[in-house]
């Protein structure tokens, strides 16, 4: 899979708040859903206009890594799922490392 490197980063700060989720006890499903205004909160993405996120949450759509619905939330599909889980096989402590080098 071909990803620009914002959707790169992207995909993998959601893939960390999914694990996240997740640790924290939520169910699969409700853990794959994200509002419009996830980010509004993540420091590594504080500095990200608006509308490149929104544009950003559009490639990973067109990779047919999430569904978005019409308010600008979306959920992640399985096929992001089994991407993360091959590329990440230490789960949240490998992804979070990874996530590390973007922050300055």
């Amino acid at each position: 899979m071909e990803l620009t490197k914002d959707s790169d980063k992207l995909a993998c700060i959601v893939y960390k708040e999914y694990l996240n989720k997740r640790k924290l006890g939520e169910s699969k499903a409700n853990a794959k859903h994200f509002n419009h205004d996830f980010y509004s909160d993540i420091k590594s993405l504080s500095g990200w206009h608006p509308d490149d996120i929104d544009e950003t949450i559009n490639e990973l759509k067109r990779a047919n890594f999430i569904k978005k619905y019409i308010d600008g939330g979306f959920v992640l599909l399985d096929s992001f799922i089994i991407y993360m889980e091959n590329r990440f096989k230490n789960g949240l402590t490998e992804v979070t490392d990874f996530i590390a080098k973007f922050i300055p």
